[in-house]
């Protein structure tokens, strides 16, 4: 049995057992998933959130003075946040690789040549340059007021000064959320738009939904940018582990400039 795409006008091989097919994203993913599948997985992910600030309003409720403090919200915040991307992660499971009977090989989890790894970097520094040009120009239009941390959550800044919640923070943001959003937006979401969509089409919607999805208006452009920048890089890898890196890197430098903020 072979899988053919839109770019390979020869047979390509299935993959070790047999079972998975070793494909580029440039071409047609073999998965039978859809996009509701990845707003399933989307809209749950929400209704947790939501769920999660409902009982977090009673926790304060009920706990009154007692728990009301930055310290305690920081590190209810913390744990809601890590829980979250757990749950994406377990819903993906669910949704996509359990009801379809696939892997996580399939939705991009693949080796990737080592030039992909040394170009890692490289992309990243032209993405936090696009950051910067973007950051002064806002500065520009709306003034000095305009800058990151305004933008950011109190809960993540207060929870930088707690060393315990500060491991929490860095797992959650550099482990979880690059690992679990890149497969529900790249290897769940732009897969299946690429079934049916031309890749730039593809590309631009999944980053336009990664952009919404952080509810972020201030960093909606920035989020746009990065979400293009991951799906180019994902299709011509054929690999979610660049996008992943690079996503990393990204909340990383994120990380660093808060905790930086926070002790000056």
């Amino acid at each position: 049995m072979a899988v053919t795409g839109p770019r390979v006008r020869h047979a390509v091989p299935l993959g070790p057992g047999g079972r998975t097919p070793v494909l580029a994203a440039t071409r047609r993913p073999p998965a039978t998933w859809k996009v509701r599948d990845a707003v399933l997985v989307m809209g749950a992910g929400l209704a947790f959130l939501v769920s999660a600030l409902v009982m977090s309003l009673g926790i304060f409720e009920l706990q009154g003075s007692a728990f009301n403090d930055s310290q305690s919200r920081a590190a209810l915040g913390t744990i809601v946040s890590a829980v979250f991307f757990v749950f994406l992660l377990w819903m993906t499971y669910v949704v996509v690789v359990r009801r379809y009977h696939c892997n996580w090989r399939m939705l991009g989890i693949r080796p990737v040549s080592w030039q992909w790894l040394v170009a890692v970097p490289f992309i990243f520094s032209l993405l936090t340059l696009s950051y910067v040009l973007m950051l002064n120009g806002a500065i520009d239009i709306w003034g000095p007021s305009a800058h990151w941390r305004g933008s950011l959550s109190k809960s993540t800044v207060d929870a930088t000064q707690v060393p315990v919640l500060e491991a929490l923070v860095i797992i959650s943001n550099v482990v979880l959320a690059p690992i679990s959003e890149e497969l529900l937006f790249r290897g769940v979401l732009y897969q299946a738009l690429r079934r049916t969509m031309p890749v730039g089409s593809a590309i631009m919607t999944s980053a336009i939904v990664f952009a919404i999805m952080h509810g972020n208006l201030v960093l909606f452009i920035p989020f746009v940018l990065m979400g293009i920048v991951l799906g180019l890089v994902f299709e011509w890898s054929g690999s979610l582990v660049p996008t992943i890196l690079l996503h990393a890197f990204n909340n990383g430098m994120i990380l660093l400039l808060i905790a930086g903020g926070a002790t000056s």
